[in-house]
């Protein structure tokens, strides 16, 4: 009997059996797929089953959507498993609800068939990548706290300060950032925009779909906003957004708002720093690129000129060998047929040099060719 491999099951919630449907037939070729109508049947599904992920809808009787998603990351057991919520549209508000409650992707109606698959593949890589950091995440956080318990909040952003000028990635500087909010007993993401591309990351690695969604929408506000709870701080290459300030301490909110725009502020300016640096070395392999080839070129022209030269002269001497040898034959009084035998011999054999030389010429023309290219390269760059 053919050996079966189980597949990943993702739990689909929504009270509209037809969605319940098209969503299996999308999935079920890649996916075990286990249907509920509503969120509170869908809660004691997932603590069941124990799904890779939850679609949910967001209207849904009994339990909607987002009560459903809080409920899964408040509950300890269920909290690594990534929901996608499902909606008729897609706006700042939705989506910011969507964070609020822990969902990690979104997907609006009606399904589209590549877009659900490839949302999900990557909210699965994302879960999976969690997974992986999260014990090097708890290991770098408590060896963080106990380096840092007796220091105070100002001790804590020097020292961050400081790490930053060690850094020379975009990549490094964001998980400083992200540490530093560990650090703080703070929640949140942040994100890095460089020539290469975006870095953005939370506290359990990279960045999810929502997320990146929110800071989007969020980078056209003020440089710093604060609603209730949440703080954004924004620049135009580096962007923050905290999601568990303390309301019920003003005073320590205060600190931690003027902190964090301090840090906010500080890794822009590195980030620059690093961008201008990262110029500078491209700018100087190029020009070591620059001196090689024209070294190189230099070198094979006048190897082509030389080799050209000596061609000439070749041609030359022999054309003054012929004519001594005629003279010299004269002397020894030898018939015509004689002297003409002699010089055949030598003729022949001068042939077939040239034929040898006629060769090399080729390889000549090629060797004229690179040079006129490694030229060309030059005046390009």
């Amino acid at each position: 009997m053919a050996e079966t491999t189980t597949k990943p099951i993702i739990l689909v919630v929504d009270d509209d059996a037809i969605i319940r449907v098209v969503i299996r037939k999308i999935l079920e070729t890649e996916y075990q797929v286990v249907e509920a109508a509503d969120g509170e049947a869908g809660l004691q599904k997932a603590r069941e089953i124990k799904p890779v992920a939850v679609i949910a809808d967001v209207q849904m009787p009994k339990m909607n959507g987002f009560a459903l998603c809080k409920a899964i990351c408040d509950d300890f057991e269920l909290s690594d498993i990534p929901v996608m919520m499902i909606s008729a549209e897609e706006n700042a508000d939705e989506l910011l609800k969507v964070y609020d409650v822990g969902g990690q992707g979104f997907i609006t109606k009606p399904i589209n068939h590549k877009a659900l698959l490839t949302r999900i593949a990557h909210m699965l890589q994302q879960s999976a990548e969690r997974a992986q950091m999260k014990s090097q995440i708890s290991y770098a956080t408590n060896t963080a706290f106990t380096a840092m318990s007796s220091m105070s909040e100002t001790g804590l952003l020097m020292e961050t300060l400081k790490n930053f000028n060690g850094s020379n990635t975009a990549q490094g500087l964001a998980q400083l950032l992200i540490a530093a909010l560990q650090q703080f007993q703070l929640d949140g993401v942040v994100q890095l925009k460089t020539d290469a591309g975006i870095v953005a990351l939370n506290l359990k690695g990279e960045a999810s779909g929502v997320e990146l969604a929110v800071l989007q929408k969020m980078a056209t506000m003020e440089r710093i906003v604060r609603f209730r709870n949440r703080l954004s701080v924004n620049y135009p290459n580096v962007q923050l957004i905290v999601n568990n300030m303390p309301v019920d301490d003003e005073e320590r909110s205060g600190r931690l708002r003027d902190h964090l725009a301090i840090l906010i502020e500080a890794a822009e300016s590195r980030l620059e720093a690093i961008k201008v640096k990262t110029t500078l070395i491209a700018t100087q392999n190029q020009l070591a690129i620059m001196s090689s080839i024209q070294s190189l070129t230099t070198t094979l022209s006048e190897i082509d000129q030389q080799q050209r030269q000596g061609n000439v002269e070749r041609a030359a001497l022999f054309g003054d060998v012929m004519m001594n040898m005629e003279s010299a034959l004269s002397a020894f009084g030898l018939s015509d047929r004689q002297e003409e035998s002699l010089l055949s011999v030598v003729r022949n054999g001068w042939e077939k040099i040239t034929a040898i030389y006629t060769d090399e010429a080729a390889l000549q023309n090629k060797l004229s060719q690179v040079v006129q290219t490694l030229k060309n390269s030059l005046e390009e760059i």
